[in-house]
């Protein structure tokens, strides 16, 4: 299988990066063939321009950087995104990812009849998601149904790709026995 990693952590010694590395050293086990997007690393510029406008809707090619990542996102089978949940949303390199990389015309196009077709069949995504609060109190407050709706179906879904979201909470201050068990639970 063909595996591409995509993590957005600023600390290269982060929890984020940790389950990066567990991710990959996993799927290396399995046999596939992976590639990582470090965001911070590559220094991906998130922010939505001009450019990307003019090729989401009006003809003009992808900029560079786009059409690097897109093939990166054609070549997987499946996709597996790290991330912390900052305010109760991915961070905003990774949302500017998503916004700049699967575009209009790419991973989903509107029919005729103005209804969005996604274009990205076949794919596959894992979401590990690391909180500072408990999965209890995300639980209660609606927080890990909200994210799965956003996530799960709001984004990936709607890009035809079948994706499932991971939550690993109270990273921040709970016990290296609890984050060793997060990682140890990554198969």
């Amino acid at each position: 299988m063909k595996h591409l990693i995509i993590y957005s952590h600023l600390n290269p010694d982060s929890f984020t990066k940790a389950i990066v590395n567990k991710v990959e050293k996993v799927a290396l086990e399995k046999g596939d063939e992976v590639k990582i997007i470090d965001l911070y690393g590559d220094q991906f510029d998130p922010i939505l321009a001009f450019p990307d406008i003019e090729h989401m809707f009006m003809g003009k090619d992808a900029p560079s950087d786009v059409a690097n990542y897109q093939e990166l996102v054609s070549w997987a089978d499946h996709m597996t995104f790290v991330y912390p949940l900052w305010w109760a949303q991915m961070p905003a390199m990774l949302k500017g990812f998503i916004d700049r990389v699967f575009t209009n015309g790419y991973a989903f196009a509107y029919g005729e009849d103005g209804i969005p077709v996604g274009l990205l069949n076949g794919k596959t995504a894992q979401l590990y998601i690391s909180t500072g609060n408990s999965d209890e109190y995300y639980d209660a407050t609606g927080m890990l149904t909200a994210q799965r709706r956003v996530n799960d179906d709001g984004i990936f879904a709607f890009c035809a790709i079948d994706a499932n979201s991971t939550f690993f909470g109270n990273v921040a201050m709970g016990t290296n026995e609890l984050r060793q068990g997060y990682l140890d639970s990554i198969v």
